[in-house]
């Protein structure tokens, strides 16, 4: 018996100190769409029926019961359920329930909208890493993906404000010079040089882009942005 307790115990921290105000990028799991940032506001619902919590999605291990009227937040989610937080003997749990055990009266948009938002989150790290430009950027995220624009413009109405970035692209051409090394040995040198082949320009509608232009005087050159 005491052995069990111990073993027990042993869980419920380990659910305890990976429990913080939101879950941290090192301890996000694969797989689970988290709403943490995909979510304007967070998802309490008060528990109808006595309710599992489990220490992990395959649900082989128990952390807690929620009973009626408790309430709990939902962190995330899996195809295998729910990732949950809530508060047990004044502690406060991660873990995870059931499909079956969803509260009831939780909008299912807010799951499609997590989703949405998410896989526009992935899209423009995507674009950030290549150095590329999206639709539903901010300025902010564009900066951080092509720099800062040589050329800009805005507008102001009744609508809202707009603005216009302007990039220039170009092609890295090699040259080469002769030098001589240490042992006055004639050695080809290989330099590059910066060849401007077209422009990207881009629209932003309060403060989200909505198109992105390129013009290439070569339209055979795969030019970047190279600020």
């Amino acid at each position: 018996m005491k052995q069990t307790f111990f073993v027990w115990s042993c869980v419920l921290l380990l659910a305890m100190s990976s429990a913080p105000a939101q879950i941290a990028p090192e301890l996000r799991e694969q797989g689970v769409l988290y709403f943490d940032g995909n979510l304007p506001d967070k998802i309490i619902a008060p528990v109808h029926t006595t309710t599992t919590i489990y220490l992990n999605r395959d649900f082989q291990t128990t952390l807690a019961a929620l009973y009626p009227g408790q309430k709990m937040e939902l962190l995330g989610m899996a195809p295998e359920g729910y990732l949950v937080k809530a508060t047990y003997r004044n502690n406060t749990i991660n873990g995870w329930i059931r499909p079956e055990d969803l509260p009831s009266g939780i909008d299912p948009g807010l799951f499609a909208l997590a989703k949405k938002n998410q896989v526009h989150r992935d899209a423009v790290a995507a674009a950030i890493a290549n150095k590329s430009v999206i639709q539903g950027m901010t300025s902010d995220e564009v900066r951080q993906s092509v720099g800062k624009p040589e050329q800009t413009s805005s507008r102001s109405d009744a609508s809202g404000s707009s603005l216009t970035w302007i990039y220039t692209t170009y092609r890295e051409e090699p040259q080469y010079s002769y030098a001589f090394d240490a042992w006055g040995r004639p050695v080809i040198q290989t330099y590059y040089v910066k060849v401007p082949i077209g422009q990207i320009i881009v629209g932003f509608a309060n403060d989200v882009v909505i198109s992105v232009e390129e013009h290439k005087t070569d339209p055979n050159s795969p030019g970047v942005v190279n600020n």
